[in-house]
């Protein structure tokens, strides 16, 4: 009946949202550009510019996320010719549930207080739950992996386009 028919609905809703999750641009323009430089042979440095232009992003933001990220021990950078960042560790040892967490990406929900409604505590562990869940998952997946998934699926996307 019609009960049913939006209870489906607004579950549907819940289970999309659920799906995608939000990053800030910082942590984003993070992670893209992680990938970016993980690609890159050991050792080579490479300028902010050229990572802006390859992701088509700002260049002075981005510079920004970068200094950070070298603050969190992540990058190394070096300045003159032939200067720039790099990865200071191997990307097989950068989890992304890790990064992500140092960018301040997967915040739990907030602590219950005694005055709330049940059903506002109990989104409040459902959206615990959540976070958990993601960040287990995001523990196991190295920045190695995330870039052989990526070499993959754009190696499979220029096949598909070659053929066509």
């Amino acid at each position: 009946g019609f009960a049913s028919d939006v209870v489906a609905a607004k579950f549907a809703a819940f289970r999309k949202k659920a799906r995608a999750l939000r990053f800030s641009k910082r942590t984003e323009y993070a992670l893209r550009a992680m990938v970016q430089l993980a690609r890159l042979d050991p050792g080579q440095y490479v300028q902010s510019r050229d990572l802006a232009r390859q992701e088509k992003l700002p260049n002075k933001f981005l510079e920004s996320v970068l200094l950070g990220l070298k603050r969190f021990g992540y990058l190394e950078s070096k300045v003159g010719a032939g200067g720039g960042y790099k990865l200071l560790k191997q990307p097989r040892a950068i989890t992304i549930g890790q990064l992500l967490r140092t960018l301040d990406s997967l915040e739990g929900a907030d602590p219950t207080r005694p005055d709330q409604p049940a059903g506002e505590v109990a989104l409040g562990i459902v959206q615990q739950r959540l976070a958990q869940a993601h960040a287990d998952t995001l523990d196991k997946l190295t920045l190695e992996d995330l870039v052989d998934e990526v070499r993959k699926l754009t190696a499979a996307n220029r096949e598909e386009m070659y053929f066509i």
